[in-house]
């Protein structure tokens, strides 16, 4: 398993990118490509940094088969509730 670091993305000089970016592209990278940067990136904005962060942190450390499926199901499965909007109903 090799360790991805900004140094290893093509990005061009003086272009600055956010941890939303690099999050997707090390899931990116570490499938594979198989994935698309833009749904990881909808995942990311839907269901949050931190929870995709988790995820696919716990999807590396797991001795499954298929490592993407599982990870499609888990963002899939998982509801998000926002706790600040449930409170000002």
């Amino acid at each position: 398993m090799e360790k991805i670091t900004i140094k290893d993305l093509k990005i061009k000089k003086g272009k600055k990118i956010n941890k939303d970016q690099y999050l997707a592209e090390e899931v990116w990278r570490y499938f594979g490509k198989k994935l698309s940067f833009g749904l990881i990136m909808k995942c990311i904005k839907n269901k949050g940094w931190q929870f995709i962060f988790e995820t696919f942190k716990e999807i590396k450390n797991s001795d499954v088969e298929n490592r993407i499926k599982l990870f499609m199901w888990k963002i899939g499965k998982t509801k998000i509730v926002d706790i600040k909007k449930e409170t000002t109903n």
